[in-house]
Protein backbone atom coordinates (compact mmCIF):
# COMPACT_ATOMS: atom_id res chain seq x y z
CA UNK A 1 0.00 0.00 0.00
CA UNK A 2 1.50 3.28 -1.08
CA UNK A 3 0.85 6.86 -0.10
CA UNK A 4 1.52 9.81 -2.41
CA UNK A 5 1.28 13.30 -1.02
CA UNK A 6 0.78 16.41 -3.09
CA UNK A 7 3.04 19.39 -2.30
CA UNK A 8 0.30 21.69 -0.97
CA UNK A 9 0.13 20.32 2.56
CA UNK A 10 -3.63 19.80 2.19
CA UNK A 11 -4.80 17.11 4.60
CA UNK A 12 -7.57 15.72 2.37
CA UNK A 13 -6.89 12.15 1.32
CA UNK A 14 -8.40 9.97 -1.41
CA UNK A 15 -7.82 6.22 -1.47
CA UNK A 16 -7.28 4.64 -4.88
CA UNK A 17 -8.17 0.98 -5.31
CA UNK A 18 -6.41 -0.81 -8.14
CA UNK A 19 -8.46 -3.89 -8.95
CA UNK A 20 -6.33 -5.20 -11.81
CA UNK A 21 -3.42 -7.59 -11.25
CA UNK A 22 -1.49 -5.73 -13.97
CA UNK A 23 0.59 -2.74 -12.99
CA UNK A 24 0.86 -0.22 -15.83
CA UNK A 25 -1.94 -1.81 -17.84
CA UNK A 26 -5.01 0.04 -19.09
CA UNK A 27 -6.78 0.09 -15.72
CA UNK A 28 -3.71 1.35 -13.89
CA UNK A 29 -2.99 4.06 -16.46
CA UNK A 30 -6.53 5.42 -16.21
CA UNK A 31 -6.38 5.34 -12.41
CA UNK A 32 -3.09 7.25 -12.53
CA UNK A 33 -4.75 9.89 -14.72
CA UNK A 34 -7.52 10.30 -12.14
CA UNK A 35 -4.80 10.55 -9.50
CA UNK A 36 -3.08 13.30 -11.49
CA UNK A 37 -6.30 15.30 -11.38
CA UNK A 38 -6.54 14.86 -7.62
CA UNK A 39 -2.98 16.09 -7.18
CA UNK A 40 -3.79 19.07 -9.40
CA UNK A 41 -6.58 19.83 -6.91
CA UNK A 42 -4.13 19.62 -4.01
CA UNK A 43 -5.52 16.35 -2.70
CA UNK A 44 -3.17 13.62 -1.48
CA UNK A 45 -3.67 9.99 -2.46
CA UNK A 46 -2.92 6.53 -1.15
CA UNK A 47 -2.96 3.51 -3.46
CA UNK A 48 -4.11 0.01 -2.64
CA UNK A 49 -3.27 -2.80 -5.08
CA UNK A 50 -5.89 -5.35 -4.13
CA UNK A 51 -4.22 -8.25 -5.95
CA UNK A 52 -1.11 -7.82 -3.80
CA UNK A 53 -2.98 -8.13 -0.49
CA UNK A 54 -4.27 -11.03 1.54
CA UNK A 55 -8.02 -10.48 1.71
CA UNK A 56 -10.03 -13.51 2.72
CA UNK A 57 -13.62 -14.06 1.68
CA UNK A 58 -16.40 -12.85 3.94
CA UNK A 59 -17.38 -15.81 6.15
CA UNK A 60 -20.96 -14.68 6.69
CA UNK A 61 -20.39 -15.17 10.43
CA UNK A 62 -22.26 -11.96 11.36
CA UNK A 63 -19.82 -11.21 14.18
CA UNK A 64 -19.69 -7.64 12.89
CA UNK A 65 -23.43 -7.34 13.64
CA UNK A 66 -23.24 -8.13 17.36
CA UNK A 67 -23.80 -5.44 19.98
CA UNK A 68 -20.26 -5.77 21.30
CA UNK A 69 -18.52 -5.72 17.93
CA UNK A 70 -19.02 -3.61 14.83
CA UNK A 71 -15.77 -4.67 13.15
CA UNK A 72 -14.84 -7.61 10.98
CA UNK A 73 -13.20 -10.33 13.07
CA UNK A 74 -11.17 -11.76 10.18
CA UNK A 75 -7.57 -10.68 10.72
CA UNK A 76 -5.92 -10.03 7.38
CA UNK A 77 -4.86 -7.05 5.26
CA UNK A 78 -8.44 -5.80 5.16
CA UNK A 79 -7.99 -4.43 8.68
CA UNK A 80 -5.48 -1.89 7.36
CA UNK A 81 -7.71 -1.21 4.35
CA UNK A 82 -10.57 -0.30 6.72
CA UNK A 83 -8.34 2.22 8.49
CA UNK A 84 -7.21 3.75 5.19
CA UNK A 85 -10.77 4.04 3.93
CA UNK A 86 -11.93 5.69 7.13
CA UNK A 87 -9.17 8.30 6.84
CA UNK A 88 -10.38 9.24 3.35
CA UNK A 89 -12.71 11.88 2.00
CA UNK A 90 -13.17 9.84 -1.17
CA UNK A 91 -12.41 6.61 -3.00
CA UNK A 92 -11.77 5.75 -6.62
CA UNK A 93 -12.15 2.08 -7.50
CA UNK A 94 -10.64 1.02 -10.83
CA UNK A 95 -11.17 -2.51 -12.08
CA UNK A 96 -11.11 -4.44 -15.32
CA UNK A 97 -14.14 -6.44 -16.40
CA UNK A 98 -13.49 -10.19 -16.34
CA UNK A 99 -16.33 -12.42 -17.52
CA UNK A 100 -18.86 -9.62 -17.15
CA UNK A 101 -17.87 -8.47 -13.64
CA UNK A 102 -14.98 -7.27 -11.50
CA UNK A 103 -12.05 -9.59 -10.67
CA UNK A 104 -12.21 -11.87 -7.65
CA UNK A 105 -10.07 -9.72 -5.34
CA UNK A 106 -12.19 -6.65 -6.06
CA UNK A 107 -15.33 -8.66 -5.30
CA UNK A 108 -13.72 -9.93 -2.08
CA UNK A 109 -13.09 -6.30 -1.06
CA UNK A 110 -16.75 -5.49 -1.73
CA UNK A 111 -17.95 -8.47 0.32
CA UNK A 112 -15.78 -7.38 3.23
CA UNK A 113 -17.63 -4.04 3.41
CA UNK A 114 -20.41 -5.87 5.27
CA UNK A 115 -19.36 -4.35 8.66
CA UNK A 116 -20.41 -0.97 7.26
CA UNK A 117 -24.05 -2.11 7.12
CA UNK A 118 -26.33 -2.84 10.05
CA UNK A 119 -28.32 -6.04 10.38
CA UNK A 120 -31.25 -4.11 8.90
CA UNK A 121 -28.99 -2.93 6.01
CA UNK A 122 -28.75 0.57 7.49
CA UNK A 123 -25.54 2.37 6.37
CA UNK A 124 -22.77 2.56 8.97
CA UNK A 125 -19.74 3.99 7.19
CA UNK A 126 -18.37 6.30 9.91
CA UNK A 127 -17.31 9.33 7.84
CA UNK A 128 -18.57 11.28 4.84
CA UNK A 129 -17.00 9.66 1.80
CA UNK A 130 -17.69 9.67 -1.93
CA UNK A 131 -16.78 6.86 -4.31
CA UNK A 132 -16.26 6.99 -8.07
CA UNK A 133 -15.52 4.09 -10.38
CA UNK A 134 -13.47 3.30 -13.48
CA UNK A 135 -14.34 0.03 -15.18
CA UNK A 136 -12.24 -1.16 -18.13
CA UNK A 137 -13.45 -3.72 -20.66
CA UNK A 138 -12.24 -5.08 -23.98
CA UNK A 139 -15.72 -5.08 -25.54
CA UNK A 140 -16.80 -2.03 -27.54
CA UNK A 141 -20.41 -1.83 -26.28
CA UNK A 142 -20.50 0.21 -23.03
CA UNK A 143 -23.96 -1.10 -22.14
CA UNK A 144 -22.98 -4.77 -22.31
CA UNK A 145 -22.06 -5.18 -18.63
CA UNK A 146 -23.38 -1.86 -17.35
CA UNK A 147 -26.18 -3.30 -15.17
CA UNK A 148 -23.73 -5.53 -13.27
CA UNK A 149 -21.17 -2.74 -12.89
CA UNK A 150 -23.78 -0.28 -11.65
CA UNK A 151 -24.94 -2.96 -9.23
CA UNK A 152 -21.38 -3.15 -7.88
CA UNK A 153 -21.35 0.63 -7.33
CA UNK A 154 -24.80 0.42 -5.76
CA UNK A 155 -23.59 -2.20 -3.30
CA UNK A 156 -20.79 0.17 -2.22
CA UNK A 157 -23.43 2.87 -1.72
CA UNK A 158 -25.29 0.61 0.72
CA UNK A 159 -22.54 1.34 3.25
CA UNK A 160 -23.44 5.04 3.29
CA UNK A 161 -20.80 6.20 0.85
CA UNK A 162 -22.17 8.42 -1.91
CA UNK A 163 -21.60 7.28 -5.48
CA UNK A 164 -20.01 9.83 -7.78
CA UNK A 165 -19.21 9.14 -11.42
CA UNK A 166 -19.04 5.75 -13.12
CA UNK A 167 -16.78 5.52 -16.15
CA UNK A 168 -16.85 2.50 -18.46
CA UNK A 169 -13.78 2.49 -20.70
CA UNK A 170 -14.43 0.30 -23.73
CA UNK A 171 -12.38 -1.48 -26.37
CA UNK A 172 -9.30 -1.79 -24.15
CA UNK A 173 -6.83 -4.65 -24.24
CA UNK A 174 -3.16 -4.07 -23.53
CA UNK A 175 -0.89 -5.20 -26.34
CA UNK A 176 -3.80 -5.91 -28.69
CA UNK A 177 -5.71 -2.64 -29.06
CA UNK A 178 -4.43 0.97 -29.05
CA UNK A 179 -3.15 1.86 -25.57
CA UNK A 180 -5.38 4.07 -23.45
CA UNK A 181 -2.59 6.65 -23.31
CA UNK A 182 -3.20 7.24 -27.04
CA UNK A 183 -6.95 7.63 -26.64
CA UNK A 184 -7.67 11.20 -25.47
CA UNK A 185 -11.34 10.54 -24.75
CA UNK A 186 -10.44 7.88 -22.18
CA UNK A 187 -7.62 9.86 -20.58
CA UNK A 188 -9.84 12.94 -20.35
CA UNK A 189 -12.63 10.86 -18.87
CA UNK A 190 -10.33 9.44 -16.20
CA UNK A 191 -8.94 12.90 -15.42
CA UNK A 192 -12.53 14.13 -15.01
CA UNK A 193 -13.18 11.36 -12.49
CA UNK A 194 -10.45 12.81 -10.30
CA UNK A 195 -11.49 16.41 -10.90
CA UNK A 196 -15.15 15.77 -10.14
CA UNK A 197 -14.86 13.44 -7.16
CA UNK A 198 -16.99 15.10 -4.49
CA UNK A 199 -15.12 16.13 -1.38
Amino acid sequence: MERKNSNTGNQEMVTLFMGSPRRNGSTHLLLQEAERALHDRGIATQEIFLDELTIHDCRGCHQCKTEKNSRCVVQDDMQQVYRMMESSCGLIVAAPVYFGYVPAMTKAWLDRLVPYMGADLSPRFPVHCSASFIFVQNMSDPTLFEPALRSFAGAVAMTGMSVGEIMIATDCESGVKPPVSERPELMEGAYAIGMNLPG
